[in-house]
């Protein structure tokens, strides 16, 4: 099926508006400023066109359009999309809400979950394909030709595969160049890295060396303090003398052991002061070893003194600490290592490089020819559809050719062809709408109802290639008249047999072919103008027919000519 029912609330001159659309061909039709426009454009910004606040009705806060769709077959790449992006789908129906405030704050829903502007969209892109007049003015841009001709050819798994190659490509590219900047950066870099390496290793300190050469220094530079305190230390505790604290000892502890001779109740105190004289021998002994250690050794200061210079030298260029002066030689070593390896891994993704590169040739060359040959039954069906359209006697020709560029990937005939995401390929559509005239490009020699009709006509011949099941046309009929008027309805009557076909039309013709037919119409309420739309019956499409060919004056002439219009 498709679109099911649209609502809108202050949006433009709309206050409340809600309306359900069918299955097959619908047209819509009113006064010129009715507001049909405004319906599409309401659309659209449910299905995630760019939001403008001022599109807001008059002392409203908030617009809201809402739009329902259903029976799409629940393998609908839309749903299918909407799954992948996390919304809950029951069924084959879906809804779409968007609120625009006035402060230019815009929000989106999907079935009734919230979601960004940017999923809406591309959700809404699967599911309507709005032919308006831009759209038809897109078909004279050169560079939309290619696209044109893509989406009618059947090879769009080969057209990812180039894709795919061309950012592979891509991607080695941009590695190569980062190695390679990175190798002439790192050569400018490498004599001074390995002057900094050579010196840090030719001072190759230790991890605390330099808090124990300063401990070091502080003992050599009172070396002479030391042994004085040293040798008047070990005078008083066991010289000859007989005042030295060990003769002091041997003589309490006799005469404590003569005490204890008597009463032992000083037995304790005797065994502790037995202790204490050899106590006094040990550090007696510890002292004279001392002084011979603490001996004035020059060499010794000198090399402490260098050592600790040198240190402080490296500490000044390479980090406060000796751990972060070694951190720093591991960063360039690793830098040197990773230079050496440089050379490798260029060669490597140059290697690389050129397999992607010959993959993409061969993808794109495989893609040019598939577009060669699409194109050969892409001009028999344009000009059979263009003849069924009422321009006879045309032809339609799609030149493919190559572009030369300096930086191009692939050789044709000795050139350098630009390489793009797309292929290699420029495509352009040449036309001649009259027997015996030369070809030339479209913007050249087609009228307003040829752009209309030629669009058409792409789009009837792509009709069972896509599956977006909403086709909207506004301002189809831009330029036509008459039997090519009649022409036109009948091809739009007929792809409605595929998409659910909605179409905004002025023109009788092309109304009465409609299935259903829809009035807009402007009224005055309070003062303020406001757009509705209204499902005619077959009564009503009479008169709103008959409105179209004989304007404000509908005669018993111009009824009977409408009901002939909806009686073909």
């Amino acid at each position: 099926m498709g679109l099911k029912r649209l609502q809108i609330q202050n949006f433009a001159i709309i206050e409340q508006l809600a309306v359900d659309f069918f299955r097959g061909f619908s047209v819509i039709t009113g006064e010129t400023g009715a507001g049909k426009s405004i319906i599409i454009d309401a659309l659209n910004l449910a299905l995630g066109e760019k939001a403008n606040p001022n599109m807001i009705r008059a002392g409203a806060e908030s617009a809201v359009i809402e739009c329902e769709f259903d029976e799409l077959g629940s393998d609908h790449p839309a749903l299918q999309f909407i799954r992948e992006n996390g919304i809950p789908i029951s069924g084959e129906v879906v809804s779409f809400r968007r609120e625009l405030n006035i402060n230019g704050r815009s929000k989106a829903w999907i079935n009734q979950m919230q979601c960004p502007i940017n999923v809406l969209k591309s959700a809404g892109d699967l599911l309507v394909d709005l032919h308006g007049q831009h759209d038809h003015q897109s078909l004279l841009k050169e560079e939309n030709h290619l696209e044109f001709l893509d989406a009618f050819g059947d090879y769009q798994a080969l057209k990812k595969g180039v894709r795919d190659a061309y950012l592979e490509v891509s991607h080695r590219i941009d590695r190569h160049s980062v190695l390679t900047e990175r190798r002439n950066l790192n050569r400018e870099k490498r004599e001074l890295w390995e002057f900094q390496l050579k010196e840090i290793e030719k001072v190759n300190p230790g991890e605390v060396e330099d808090v124990q050469l300063i401990n070091e220094k502080k003992l050599l530079d009172n070396v002479e303090k030391l042994h004085r305190l040293s040798e008047e230390l070990s005078n008083a505790l066991y010289e000859a003398d007989e005042n030295t604290l060990y003769q002091q000892i041997l003589e309490i502890n006799h005469k404590l052991a003569l005490l204890n001779e008597i009463d032992a109740k000083f037995s304790a105190e005797l065994a502790r002061f037995e202790e204490f004289k050899f106590m006094i021998q040990e550090l007696s002994n510890r002292l004279s070893v001392y002084m011979q250690e603490i001996q004035f050794d020059p060499g010794r200061i000198e090399y402490v003194n260098q050592r600790l210079y040198q240190i402080q030298q490296l500490r000044k260029k390479y980090g406060s600490s000796i751990a972060e002066i070694l951190e720093y030689r591991q960063k360039i070593e690793k830098s040197l290592a990773e230079n050496d390896h440089l050379d490798h891994d260029i060669l490597k993704i140059e290697k690389e490089l050129e397999d992607s590169k010959k993959r993409y040739t061969e993808l794109a060359g495989q893609l040019s020819e598939k577009r060669k040959q699409a194109a050969q039954i892409f001009e028999r069906e344009i000009v059979a559809a263009l003849t069924r359209l009422g321009i006879s006697g045309s032809h339609f020709s799609v030149q493919i050719k190559t572009a030369v560029a300096e930086n191009g990937w692939i050789q044709i005939d000795n050139q350098p062809v630009r390489c793009e995401s797309q292929g290699i390929d420029k495509v352009l559509f040449l036309i001649s709408t009259n027997p015996g005239e030369p070809l030339r490009s479209l913007i050249e020699i087609v009228s307003g109802g040829e752009v209309s009709r030629i669009m058409l006509a792409l789009k009837t011949i792509m009709a069972g290639k896509d599956r977006i099941p909403v086709v909207i046309f506004d301002e189809i009929d831009t330029g036509i008249s008459g039997k090519v008027a009649q022409i036109v309805g009948r091809q739009l009557k007929s792809l409605a047999e595929i998409h659910q076909v909605i179409c905004i039309t002025h023109l009788p013709q092309i109304a009465g072919l409609g299935k259903h037919h829809y009035r807009v119409y402007k009224q005055s309420e309070d003062g303020r103008s406001q757009t509705n739309i209204q499902l005619l019956s077959h009564e009503e499409r009479i008169g709103e027919i008959a409105a179209l060919i004989g304007g404000a004056s509908v005669t018993e002439t111009t009824r009977r000519q409408a009901l002939e219009l909806l009686t073909e």
